[in-house]
């Protein structure tokens, strides 16, 4: 085991991709002699959806995934009762022979792992600065289970690995962290060291700006918690649909969301204003098809050019964005749209760019906008 615990500590510990050093540490556990089918590392997260995260290893598979436990999965019967509340309540080692369970007594998910032809289950807690309990699971299908020098030496790994597992862990976390709170991409420029303020690129990008219709008002008339509800009801619709278009929602500003959807290395600006133009026909259309939710009534302006990427703010507290002209301009023809009788409208640069048919609905002179603008509309949407 001395030859595992040597790898962990010189070339595990420094690598930087959690699966791939799981795969390797199985692969050496192995090698080792401990007969190991299954590892897995679960532990708590901070994640909007998300309450706990897990790598788990099969044998069968030979290699790692990720795995996540939605909020709420230690409040049901998968977790009470279960060796994995035992552990985080008695801090101590569960280990069971899964050819010799009691209905009466032993939980659900042990059955299930003997079902698969599984025999013996060790489950180890690990411990992090934050005092929360991460839990490393080895289980075996080997007739005669795990040795006791077996699980005596897992045991020694297993304080080993648990600060490798952290590294990752609050990483996993800072980047979850990260996009949620300021964008994939915002996120990454941070992670790279882009921190100070002034810090920036050109983009050229299709830029994505909706606005909710009568929010002011709402706000005033509008219950609290009926007006929280609709506007999730309405981010939640818009940021899947840019999401899944490949766009990034940059900012929300009140009720406005601000988005791009950035040429790169392989997306031509075609395939941008593509991207833009589906992720805000779908929402529209999503939005129109829900009879059971008022107000939710909003515009979207369209328009591609280059724009200033990069942070801004005081000293010790910044906030990445883009500025420029091609992001007013987006919101300017997001701003006719509460006039028009179209909830999408597009810039004459997108238009020209887009495949999709659109038609002018004219000239129009844009508060901020030094030259007059042509406007136009998709006719069959």
């Amino acid at each position: 085991m001395q030859q595992v615990i040597d790898w962990v500590l010189s070339d595990g510990r420094r690598e930087k991709d959690a699966l791939s050093f799981i795969n390797t540490l199985c692969d050496r556990i192995l090698g080792y002699g401990i007969p190991i089918a299954r590892m897995r590392i679960g532990f708590r997260t901070i994640h909007p959806q998300l309450d706990i995260w897990a790598y788990i290893w099969t044998r069968e598979d030979g290699r790692a995934v990720d795995w996540g436990g939605e909020h709420g999965i230690r409040s049901s019967s998968s977790y009470y009762g279960s060796p994995a509340e035992w552990v985080h309540k008695h801090q101590k080692p569960f280990r069971r022979r899964l050819d010799r369970l009691d209905p009466e007594t032993d939980h659900n998910v042990l059955f299930e792992q003997a079902k698969e032809g599984l025999v013996d289950y060790l489950m180890l807690p690990m411990w992090f600065m934050d005092d929360t309990i991460p839990i490393i699971t080895f289980v075996t299908d080997h007739s005669e289970g795990f040795t006791d020098q077996m699980v005596a030496d897992l045991e020694v790994l297993a304080k080993y690995v648990s600060p490798i597992i952290e590294i990752h862990a609050n990483r996993k976390i800072a980047v979850t962290l990260l996009e949620t709170y300021v964008g994939h991409r915002s996120g990454q420029h941070v992670l790279e060291g882009q921190i100070q303020r002034g810090d920036g690129e050109e983009i050229e990008a299709a830029i994505w700006f909706c606005d909710l219709r009568g929010f002011t008002r709402l706000s005033n008339s509008l219950p609290k918690a009926d007006l929280f509800s609709l506007l999730n009801t309405y981010f939640e619709i818009v940021g899947r649909h840019i999401t899944e278009n490949n766009g990034e929602i940059l900012k929300f500003v009140g009720d406005a969301v601000l988005a791009v959807f950035p040429k790169e290395h392989e997306r031509s600006k075609e395939q941008c204003c593509a991207d833009a133009l589906s992720a805000a026909q779908s929402a529209l259309a999503e939005a129109k098809a829900i009879k059971n939710v008022d107000h939710l009534n909003f515009g979207i302006g369209l328009h591609y050019g280059k724009a200033m990427f990069g942070n801004v703010g005081t000293s010790n507290r910044l906030d990445f964005t883009v500025i420029g002209h091609a992001v007013n301009l987006a919101s300017r023809v997001e701003a006719l749209t509460k006039s028009a009788s179209h909830n999408l409208l597009l810039s004459e640069d997108f238009a020209t760019i887009s495949v999709q048919k659109s038609n002018p609905i004219g000239v129009f002179n844009l508060h901020g906008i030094e030259a007059p603008q042509t406007v136009y509309f998709i006719p069959d949407f």
